[in-house]
């Protein structure tokens, strides 16, 4: 019987090494990546509002980039990926290909748990947050510090996008509140629901945004804030994802702007 804690010396070979595998040369495909990142580098046009991407950039910022990102699904799971740079493994815990809405608050609650010494951002859109939204209860009653920053645009932002490029703008139950009184950084008194009331109603702490001028400020008081926080931030619908590939097309129809 080993003893606890006793290293092994006589492990066996990894599958590469058993198999003796070579790595290919990938020198030509880094240049052609390294090409495209310069020829077309994400990018946004900033507005008198916040802008999602925008949002993201801050965050990055202010956290110096060293920070586990969470994501539900949506817009602004691709927005994380764009303008929250990686530099290190297991820094993006998203569902990815999956497209499980919710996920993003759970799995920044499990973070935080594993790493409490980082700090642990669920960057959301308000349809996935509110799926999940009774892990406000959890986070507050087991004193678990994750943070969460809604990109609130009042819609489920990617099939609006969908719908707006391609359907004619006709929406199918992707207005997430009252039709007739569409809240947005110019109709604040449409925003529904209240995430602020709802997180405080939980014993969280939470704050919204609308003002450009407001948002550096309220990131760095969410990050410094020693628990749980639903930072609500009022963004545009009408921003989109870019670049993206239409239905049944190809990478050579990618649409670029």
């Amino acid at each position: 019987m080993t003893p606890p804690n006793t290293i092994k010396t006589n492990a066996s070979p990894t599958l590469a090494e058993a198999a003796r595998f070579a790595p290919p040369d990938t020198k030509p495909w880094h240049t052609q990546c390294a090409a495209w990142k310069r020829d077309y580098p994400f990018a946004y046009e900033q507005s008198h509002h916040i802008v999602p991407q925008e949002a993201v950039e801050m965050l990055h910022t202010l956290t110096k980039g060293d920070a586990i990102i969470t994501t539900g699904v949506g817009q602004h799971q691709m927005w994380a990926a764009q303008f929250y740079p990686f530099n290190e493994p297991r820094r993006y815990i998203s569902s990815l290909g999956l497209g499980a809405m919710g996920f993003g608050y759970p799995a920044a609650m499990g973070a935080k748990v594993a790493r409490p010494d980082k700090q642990v951002i669920d960057i959301d859109g308000d349809g996935s947050f509110l799926m999940n939204i009774q892990e406000l209860a959890t986070c507050h009653i087991e004193k678990i510090a994750a943070k969460a920053m809604i990109l609130n645009n009042q819609h489920l932002g990617m099939v609006v996008q969908w719908e707006d490029r391609f359907y004619n703008s006709v929406r199918g139950n992707t207005i997430l509140g009252d039709k007739n009184n569409v809240g947005s950084p110019d109709n604040p008194g449409g925003i529904y629901p209240d995430y602020v009331t709802i997180a405080q109603g939980f014993g969280v702490k939470a704050r919204r945004v609308f003002k450009r001028e407001e948002l550096r400020e309220a990131i760095q008081e969410m990050l410094d804030h020693d628990g749980p926080y639903v930072l609500d931030i009022i963004v545009p619908y009408t921003e989109h994802v870019l670049p993206m590939i239409p239905a049944g097309k190809t990478v050579k129809d990618m649409i670029l702007k």
